[in-house]
């Protein structure tokens, strides 16, 4: 439920934010808004305020603002009807649309221009009316002449209408979207540093290794315990962060790795072997204790009553000396209950523990998390503004450098096709890391949004159709044809773009499934216990 919760936490804030942008352009552009919807398919709530109908709807995975004239030639608008005219005792409406006059559909300009001459040729001739007004097709029978003391406008003349106003006017509408998601981390992380947030301590250490686990792609390249890493692939790293950065925008790439041992310089190739997530893990990190930084819900940590900060010291007689030698022990005694020797504070004591079964290859696992020393970042009002506002710059540069870095490697071929689709996540998984986001606390939780934020702003202007950089696009073709492009053009690209963001869509959801399998399998297999 905390998943759920802050799921809607996150993508409600974001898909707000950005639609807010294009609104209030819009809205100081002089455009007809007709809409302001967050989520998409069926209305669950909605209310209108002048011109605009505001709404909540069944899917919350986007939004969208619908502008008068987006791409439209056909139809006809009733832009206002004044109090007592002929056009509101005849049941016209400011908002109206004219679908069709006797039949004849108005999908083009052209035709609406026949059927102008025909109406003021017969001002007195009754004609049937079809009007879709709040997404439903309304039938008017009136006169020629009753549409006097209404503002009619054909939506390809419409003054208000999105494709008719200036290039630079649609041009902000179009980026005020992305704009605001870069915008929006400058004011949320002054309140998470106002609010305290913790970080690991290890990220800004200096980068030598203190354990490589056995058998990992680390010990058999030769790294070595006291190695202090300066350089992958000729980028200089002085933390922690900096490692982890270049190892995770590397991924399946045969790397160069360049460390200091004992004053000498040794250069390592190794393979940054991906998982299937996506994510590289070569074995080597900074000296971990066997100290439990977190236990998860429902797993054997929690049933044997584990606390954050206990000390796994010894596991049925064997001395443990770091989290990998505790991690190798429990995975190989899956299913079989083992004796831990745990110290609390200044107390040591024994529990019992059974590691479960977990993965493909069936290894044991009991639901803790690794123990890190963590800094507290909290600062006053000025100076919560002063780091907050440096950290969203930094975090937007970092964004962009690594995500256009990746996608180079990518055109490039050093990264393969098929490595680059298993880091692609989607709203399954996003899911998941609010809740662990949101369970950490709410500053955490704020500081995830704002990394979103950067990523949808960024992913937002790629130059896709459907997606605002694709627009952009358009409206750049449209300044150097110096003419608006055609309506079928318009409409194949969209279908294609449309076709791909599905394709990608579904690609990221079958990730998020298989990522998450295993936790899908736990809970039924805890239903079905309950009802044996």
């Amino acid at each position: 439920m905390t998943a759920i919760i802050a799921f809607i936490f996150v993508i409600g804030v974001l898909v707000f934010i950005h639609e807010l942008g294009h609104f209030l352009v819009a809205k100081w552009s002089g455009v007809r808004v007709e809409k302001f919807s967050l989520g998409f398919g069926k209305k669950l709530i909605g209310f209108t305020r002048g011109e605009t109908e505001y709404l909540v709807c069944l899917l919350p995975l986007g939004g969208y603002v619908k502008m008068y004239g987006e791409g439209v030639e056909g139809n006809f608008i009733v832009d206002g009807v004044d109090p007592g005219s002929n056009a509101e005792r005849a049941g016209f409406k400011s908002g109206d649309r004219i679908v069709s006059v006797d039949g004849l559909e108005l999908k083009s300009f052209d035709r609406w221009k026949q059927l102008e001459a025909t109406l003021e040729g017969e001002p007195l001739r009754e004609f049937e009316f079809i009007i879709e007004r709040d997404g439903k097709n309304i039938e008017i029978t009136s006169k020629a002449q009753d549409l006097e003391g209404a503002d009619n406008y054909s939506e390809k003349e419409y003054p208000r209408g999105f494709s008719n106003q200036p290039i630079i006017n649609r041009l902000l509408i179009v980026v005020a979207g992305p704009f605001m998601n870069f915008l929006l981390p400058f004011v949320l992380l002054p309140i998470v540093f106002m609010i305290g947030i913790s970080v690991p301590a290890y990220l800004e250490r200096s980068p030598e290794i203190g354990q490589v686990a056995e058998g990992s792609p680390a010990a058999e390249a030769g790294f070595q315990v006291g190695d202090k890493i300066l350089e992958i692939d000729g980028s200089k790293v002085s933390n922690w962060r900096d490692v982890n950065i270049q190892l995770q925008t590397n991924p399946d790439v045969l790397l160069d790795i360049e460390v200091d041992r004992n004053g000498e310089t040794v250069s390592i190739p190794i393979q940054a072997k991906a998982s299937s997530e996506g994510l590289v893990a070569l074995g080597f990190g900074e000296p971990v204790l066997a100290k439990v930084g977190g236990v998860m819900s429902g797993t054997p940590a929690e049933k044997a009553e584990l606390q954050k900060g206990d000390r796994i010291v010894e596991i049925d007689g064997r001395p443990i000396a770091d989290w990998n030698e505790m991690a190798s022990v429990i995975q190989e005694n899956a299913n079989k209950q083992l004796t831990m020797l745990i110290e609390r504070g200044e107390s040591v004591f024994d529990v019992q523990i059974t590691p479960e079964a977990l993965g493909e290859n069936g290894a044991g696992a009991i639901g803790i998390q690794i123990y890190s020393d963590e800094i507290v970042k909290k600062y006053g009002f000025f100076e919560a503004i002063y780091h907050g506002v440096k950290e969203a710059a930094e975090m937007i540069i970092e964004v962009v450098v690594l995500l256009f870095g990746f996608l180079y490697k990518l055109v490039t071929g050093k990264i393969a096709l098929g490595t680059a689709g298993k880091s692609l996540a989607g709203p399954i998984l996003i899911a998941k890391v609010s809740g662990a986001a949101a369970e950490t606390g709410f500053a955490q939780l704020l500081q995830f949004t704002c990394f979103i934020s950067i990523n949808l702003a960024v992913i937002n202007l790629f130059p896709i159709p459907m997606l605002d950089g694709g627009h952009v696009v358009y409206i750049t073709l449209e300044a150097i044809k110096r003419k608006p492009l055609s309506q079928r053009f318009l409409e194949i690209s969209q279908r294609v773009g449309l076709a791909l963001l599905l394709f990608i869509m579904v690609f990221a959801i079958y990730n998020d499934i298989s990522r998450v399998k295993g936790d899908i399998v736990n809970k039924f297999n805890e239903v079905v216990e309950v009802f044996k």
